[in-house]
């Protein structure tokens, strides 16, 4: 028996996007590893500031919207937080963070003239939206840059540009990675307050994938980018990543969305049934297969209720997890085409920004991959998707063997001894610079932002220094890929691959 599961992020927004109005999918993360994966998120908008909202009938076109602000915190003038629950003998390999709203400007109003309603924005942008504060449980706040997945501000199209939503990313591993229980606080995303035409929407989410004993080989990836659904639908061809197994399927899927409203119906998500040709509708106890986005928050057929606020109606934010029917499996299990999904709307509109695609394999086909990380790669149908450099990290037991015809550098890394550092993660780590002050540490990371370098830190006890890296993991020769690379940029020249707790 082997299963299949698919994590499906979702932002919907906007009436009209062509091609030069999105951002077309690349590949993010690759991981082979005994695990699994999970995911939580919140608001950040709503009718009230503080207390939940459970008005199921109301839109959020009907309220001048609010932040959310639950922390009590004179510095963040927004925040909500979700609860995280990591299984006890897992390991955090990988956790991103995704924020999302509409930001035309700080606010916006609207008047009525001739029964005709017109909207305009009040203030301009004040805030870097790239930057949001992240908190774990009563701890101080951290700040987050994230990477810049989308700006509708930078839009021709008149309509979208009037709304200007944007979505951003960061990786926050090695801020989880040591926990297993925690609440999370997510501070300061920007996003319009008042009246915007269609409402102001807004929110975030953590996707977290972890290593665990007990789970069964995975295979998980994910993608970014930022993809219009409007009435005409988008197909997600997945391709077929069967494992060298025959079996059962089970699939889960797990989306988010920005815009969904609880009254408006006819929007839809759907699988292919390769025996009878034709898209099923899914559908859960707590989303309706004609209203599948709802303005909720949602885990199987359950309303995830570990959260601050915890509204029922999250006024144009979904976030969902949902089981494909036993019978779609096996057809899909037994199909050679793969899986193939379809999302479609008649009256909601949605931007797709970040895919995450999981699936249980045998050891054998575990091993065959582990030295083959080039499978195929999940499309849009109707556009070419240009898949970026897959950043591959391997879990498996035992040494790394040297390969034969590499460079001199890359040979004495592997075979020299490698640095205990507690609470790090076993793998070769490409270091930018070290630093004794956090603060000088967390400008490094701006510094490299600004390079459209991604970057964390982990810090040492034994020399009391703060070390900055833009990639890791246990492919040294992937890794000295990149650093030849990272070397040929400005400052960036005497960067080098440390090798931590592989002995």
């Amino acid at each position: 028996m082997w299963q299949r599961l698919i994590f499906l992020i979702i932002f919907a927004w906007s009436p009209y996007l062509n091609a030069q109005d999105g951002q077309i999918f690349t590949r993010e993360k690759e991981f082979f590893i005994r695990g699994n994966s999970i995911v939580v998120g919140n608001t950040i908008l709503s009718k009230n500031s503080k207390k939940a909202f459970d008005d199921l009938d109301k839109v959020n076109d009907e309220f001048k919207m609010k932040y959310v602000d639950i922390d009590n915190n004179e510095k963040t003038w927004s925040s909500s937080s979700a609860n995280i629950v990591i299984p006890p003998e897992a390991e955090i390999v990988y956790a991103g963070l995704y924020w999302s709203a509409t930001y035309a400007g700080e606010s916006s109003g609207k008047r009525i003239k001739d029964n005709k309603v017109y909207h305009k924005t009040l203030d301009k942008r004040a805030h870097d939206f790239r930057e949001v504060q992240l908190k774990i449980n009563n701890g101080n706040y951290l700040s987050i840059y994230g990477d810049l997945i989308y700006d509708g501000e930078k839009s021709k199209n008149k309509s979208i540009k009037s709304r200007s939503p944007y979505a951003c990313r960061a990786d926050i591993t090695a801020v989880l990675k040591s926990i297993k229980e925690a609440e999370i606080t997510v501070a300061n995303v920007a996003a319009t307050q008042g009246e915007i035409l269609g409402g102001s929407a807004a929110g975030w989410l953590v996707y977290v994938v972890y290593e665990d004993q007990s789970e069964p080989e995975q295979y998980i990836s994910t993608f970014t980018g930022f993809e219009f659904v409007n009435k005409k639908p988008i197909t997600i061809d997945f391709g077929n990543y069967n494992s060298s197994e025959n079996g059962e399927l089970q699939t889960i899927i797990t989306l988010g969305a920005l815009e969904g409203d609880s009254n408006l119906q006819r929007d839809q998500v759907s699988v292919f049934d390769p025996e009878t040709k034709t898209f099923i509708n899914l559908e859960s106890k707590v989303r309706a297969s004609e209203n599948f986005f709802n303005s909720t928050i949602t885990l199987y057929d359950e309303v995830f209720t570990a959260r601050k606020p915890n509204s029922k109606n999250t006024l144009g934010f979904d976030l969902a997890t949902i089981k494909i029917p036993k019978a779609q499996n096996t057809a899909i299990a037994q199909a050679a085409g793969g899986l193939k999904m379809e999302l479609k709307t008649r009256k909601d509109r949605f931007f797709l920004f970040f895919t995450a695609f999981q699936t249980s394999i045998s050891e054998q086909f575990f091993a065959q991959n582990n030295t083959n990380p080039y499978i195929s790669t999940p499309r849009i149908v109707r556009q070419e998707v240009k898949i970026g450099v897959p950043d591959i990290t391997v879990i498996t037991k035992g040494k790394y063997k040297t390969p034969k015809s590499l460079d001199k550098e890359l040979v004495e890394l592997l075979e020299k001894p490698s640095e205990k550092i507690p609470n790090v993660r076993k793998g070769f780590y490409l270091i930018t610079n070290v630093f004794l002050e956090l603060e000088n540490a967390e400008k490094w990371i701006k510094t490299l932002q600004r390079k459209n370098l991604e970057s964390q830190m982990f810090y040492r006890d034994s020399n009391s220094s703060y070390y900055v890296f833009v990639d890791s993991g246990i492919n040294a020769v992937r890794l000295y890929k990149v650093l030849e690379d990272v070397r040929k940029q400005e400052r960036l020249k005497k960067s080098w691959i440390l090798k931590i707790n592989l002995d």
